[in-house]
């Protein structure tokens, strides 16, 4: 027999409010647990407590904003929701629904807030009914086993939610961030509060063999030959891989998950190990601690360092160089483009010259989990928690100073207001450039296997939009590494860079590769065993028309390289 009706789940700031629902309950006969034990925000709940919710027949959750930002109230809840969804009633206090999770629990939500008399009877005839139709209790799940790791967790309840919808079902669930932002401890949260609902729980073993659940921790690579039907959750800085599964990114804790001043909250942005530390560990004044921070003497730096500076250090000089300019140019977003103009000011070259390396650095960096943002190409930022350890570990500070100088005299001249004039640099160095850049342009496209027409029944399809597909990311990489001063636009006497490139991308292969690639990868999909690639594609019945949409797409690339033909000063004929 239970030794409770109904086992109330809070959060202690809502304890007036509760302390009047719980009495109403008490007075209408029902059996009422209420802990008033004081806790701490990431401590556990104590086995009296754990006793006490095993033997209820229901829980209800006083569900504030707060309440998913408490660890206690976490267990709690994912103990009774997975007993059973009948076995939990929601009280919702806040004026919208957007903070309940999973969204399940507007099906057991409770009509209105108990502010008046009436609100607070209907809510205890309620309560009182679902405790005459629910027998048994919500019993004492089996403890998973205590993992090893850190043992502080706040927020991420609605994560964990979007985890166990995915997982659940036996999908793959794929978790990215920078470092340090808190995955593995999303995981072995997962696995502490949802473990029971698997057998077998797996760590860092892809084939998965006899489990229900595998957790790949810092994943680098594509996955391949995982089992089907076993439910995985991948763990990786790489934002790429997002695509093998259900994507889900971590970034900063909200600002309802942290009791965190908002000066305090943006210096610890990107680690949510040191915004538990400055919550756990504040003493003195908020300037107090910013200054500590900032002049780089506090010990909260040091797991930040010992977790970002290793990734550093793997990708060499070069990575460092890239990081000293943007810790210099904060908060600006910057671009592999504006690293090789501030790396050309200092050590000499041109921006063409050392595009290639620095996106190189770039993608490395991105991928390790150490800049934050778009993918290459595009925008990124340098986390402040990052900055200010990275700062505190730089082997060159004269260095720093050097590319501090030369990063903001590069952003300086790019935010001057333009005259319509070029800036101060020689018409005919442009012209070089340009002309270089045509002259790679050309090669590129002369080379690529759709240039050619294809003989019929010879050559695959395949090949030849994977050939495109490397020509449309060439193209990008000219345009992204070259002068803005030299990519000009075609006027009726010459032809310019600029409006080639554009032509290019926005109006031949774009629409082409973003029609026909989906489209030919499924018919490969469906290849049968023992049938080569060719034959299949020979039976396509899109086979003849995709061969006369890529004989369109030569002629339009053959125009465009006389064009480019007469920038570089080598005619095709």
């Amino acid at each position: 027999m239970p030794n409770w009706d109904v086992f109330v789940s809070y959060d202690r700031a809502d304890a007036a409010a509760v302390g009047r629902i719980a009495d109403a309950l008490a007075k209408a006969g029902l059996r009422v647990f209420l802990d008033t034990t004081h806790l701490r925000q990431f401590g556990s709940i104590p086995d009296g407590v754990r006793t006490a919710l095993s033997g209820s027949r229901l829980l209800l959750a006083y569900y504030s904003r707060s309440y998913g930002t408490r660890a206690a109230c976490q267990e709690e809840f994912t103990t009774a929701f997975l007993a059973g969804p009948e076995r939990v009633l929601v009280v919702n206090p806040e004026a919208g629904t957007e903070h309940l999770h999973p969204r399940r629990v507007l099906d057991v939500l409770l009509p209105g807030h108990p502010a008046t008399s009436t609100a607070l009877e209907a809510l205890v005839a309620a309560v009182g009914k679902q405790v005459e139709d629910t027998d048994g209790t919500i019993g004492l799940a089996p403890s998973p086993e205590r993992l090893t790791g850190p043992g502080k967790f706040a927020g991420r309840w609605a994560e964990l939610w979007q985890l166990h919808d995915v997982l659940s079902h036996g999908g793959t669930a794929v978790v990215h961030g920078v470092i340090g932002i808190g995955k593995t401890s999303l995981a072995r949260e997962y696995v502490q509060l949802f473990g029971r609902t698997y057998a077998t729980v797996r760590w860092n073993e892809p084939n998965g063999e006899g489990a229900d659940l595998v957790v790949l921790d810092d994943v680098t690579a594509p996955l391949h030959g995982s089992a089907d039907g076993v439910a995985c959750l991948v763990l990786t800085r790489d934002q790429r891989l997002a695509a093998a599964g259900a994507g889900i990114e971590l970034t900063d804790l909200r600002e309802h998950e942290l009791p965190l001043a908002a000066s305090l909250r943006g210096t610890a942005e990107g680690s949510t190990g040191l915004a538990r530390a400055l919550v756990e560990q504040f003493s003195g004044s908020e300037a107090t601690m910013l200054d500590r921070l900032h002049g780089l003497r506090s010990p909260l730096l040091e797991p930040v360092i010992e977790r970002v500076a290793p990734a550093v250090d793997q990708l060499g000089e070069p990575a460092w160089d890239a990081l000293r300019i943007c810790w210099s140019a904060a908060p600006a977003p910057l671009t592999a483009a504006l690293l090789a103009d501030v790396l050309s000011e200092v050590d000499g070259g041109t921006r063409g010259e050392r595009f290639g390396a620095v996106e190189e650095v770039v993608t490395g960096l991105v991928t390790a989990g150490v800049l934050a943002g778009a993918l290459p190409g595009e925008q990124f930022v340098l986390p402040k928690s990052f900055q200010l350890a990275l700062r505190r570990a730089d082997p060159r500070p004269a260095r720093t100073e050097r590319l501090r100088e030369a990063a903001l005299g590069v952003l300086a001249d790019r935010a001057r207001p333009g005259h319509g004039v070029v800036r101060a640099r020689i018409r005919s160095t442009l012209d070089d450039e340009e002309r270089r850049a045509a002259h790679h342009l050309l090669n590129e496209l002369t080379s690529r296997v759709p240039f050619r027409e294809l003989p019929a029944g010879e050559g695959l399809l395949r090949s030849a939009l994977s050939s495109l597909h490397t020509l449309f990311d060439r193209i990008r990489q000219v345009g992204n590494a070259a002068d803005p001063d030299a990519l000009r636009l075609s006027t009726p006497v010459r032809p310019g860079l600029a409006t080639l490139i554009r032509r290019l991308q926005n109006e031949i292969l774009g629409p082409f590769l973003t029609y026909w690639h989906t489209r030919l990868d499924q018919h490969h999909e469906l290849r049968p065993p023992g049938i080569g690639s060719r034959d299949h594609e020979l039976a396509w019945e899109l086979h003849g028309q995709l061969r006369a949409e890529l004989g369109k797409v030569r002629l339009s690339l053959a125009e465009v390289a006389e064009e480019l033909a007469v920038l570089s000063g080598n005619p095709l004929r």
